[in-house]
């Protein structure tokens, strides 16, 4: 099921839309200055025989043109198929992180799970709440998804503030549940459906 990847969600000063080329000097820059904010939670490959040939490089910069085009090709696939979503967190036009919808299923489940990340400079101040309330009520109101969920690492503090605004149901622990930075995580699972999101999660916010 194809989608028009040219979404635009906006709250306030912030504005959700799809990831350009062009915002690749502004990725590494965030990259690169929020390295320690942002690399202990990044998804890594596990060492299998399956992903020996697709696993990075330990010492691959996720702060470089490789890291962007990566992403920025990955996204554009996924979009156009319908299978995810990914959104660049705007302010004033400026890129200031990223928010993506993965594993979108229609069908029978009708769901995905979403995840984010935002440049340090701008944590705090309440655009990554916004960006997930805006995200989810697209989900759930316009493309009529029945589940989303968000995984979090117990130790993500900064995060589990974001689903907690938010009011998010927790489901409880899921052990080793991602491979994150290196290794196999716990994540505290959260979820809304749409029984749960009435006229949407943006009106709790305003």
């Amino acid at each position: 099921m194809a989608f028009d990847n040219a979404v635009v969600l906006r709250f306030k000063d912030l504005e959700l839309s799809r990831l350009r080329f062009r915002d690749r000097k502004t990725y590494i820059d965030i990259r690169e200055h929020s390295a320690d904010w942002l690399l202990p939670w990044d998804a890594t490959l596990p060492p299998t025989a399956v992903t020996e040939g697709l696993r990075l490089d330990p010492k691959f910069n996720q702060a470089s043109t490789a890291a962007f085009s990566s992403l920025y090709f990955a996204a554009r696939k996924a979009n156009e198929a319908g299978s995810g979503l990914t959104l660049a967190m705007r302010n004033r036009g400026k890129l200031m992180g990223i928010i993506t919808a993965a594993n979108i299923v229609y069908g029978a489940a009708r769901s995905c799970q979403v995840g984010y990340w935002i440049d340090r400079r701008f944590a705090g101040r309440g655009y990554t709440t916004w960006a997930v309330a805006l995200l989810i009520d697209y989900l759930i109101l316009e493309r009529q998804l029945n589940r989303v969920e968000i995984a979090i690492r117990p130790e993500n503090q900064a995060s589990l503030r974001v689903v907690q605004k938010l009011d998010l149901r927790a489901e409880g622990l899921r052990p080793r549940y991602l491979h994150i930075a290196g290794d196999w995580r716990d994540h505290l699972i959260f979820a809304i459906d749409s029984s749960e999101i009435g006229n949407g999660l943006v009106l709790k916010l305003k």
